[in-house]
């Protein structure tokens, strides 16, 4: 399956695509709210400007993925791997980020709004700010310093 096979089957109506192979995929400024994309491979994937919110990425594979100004509000990224991933203005309100990975990643005015951090690792993430996590919740989540944080902000 490539880019333009997937978007000719989400047009028309399917959603799940779980563990679909598409390492380096094409998305960007696409509307993909709602996708299964659980257990898929979107490693080094381009989805700068797409809508994933209330998508299904769980256990998912985003390592190196591109998600600048990406909407993930609502979103079950649940064990997603998405380290050295480039965010920048992406929104991830209410997401669910429970044990997901975000070592080395870049969180340039990323928002983490009432999103769930628990067990998730930001070791090394760059551009953190703990201001853009207004009701998020941090169980046990490693913090960009290497610190454990286990509250709300």
């Amino acid at each position: 399956m490539d880019a333009k096979e997937l978007l000719r089957r989400y047009a028309t109506g399917e959603r799940d695509f779980t563990g679909v192979k598409l390492p380096g995929v094409h998305l960007m400024d696409k509307e993909l709210s709602k996708v299964i994309f659980r257990e898929a491979d979107l490693s080094n994937a381009y989805l700068d400007w797409t809508n994933l919110s209330y998508a299904d990425l769980s256990h998912a594979n985003l390592r190196g993925a591109r998600l600048g100004e990406a909407a993930l509000n609502g979103a079950n990224l649940e064990g997603a791997d998405l380290s050295e991933a480039v965010f920048g203005q992406t929104t991830f309100g209410k997401a669910n980020l429970s044990h997901a990975k975000l070592r080395d990643a870049i969180l340039t005015e990323t928002s983490f709004k009432n999103a769930n951090l628990s067990y998730a690792d930001l070791s090394g993430a760059r551009d953190f700010s703990i201001n853009r996590c207004k009701g998020a919740i941090f169980c046990e989540t490693i913090m960009p310093d290497g610190t454990i944080r286990s509250d709300g902000a």
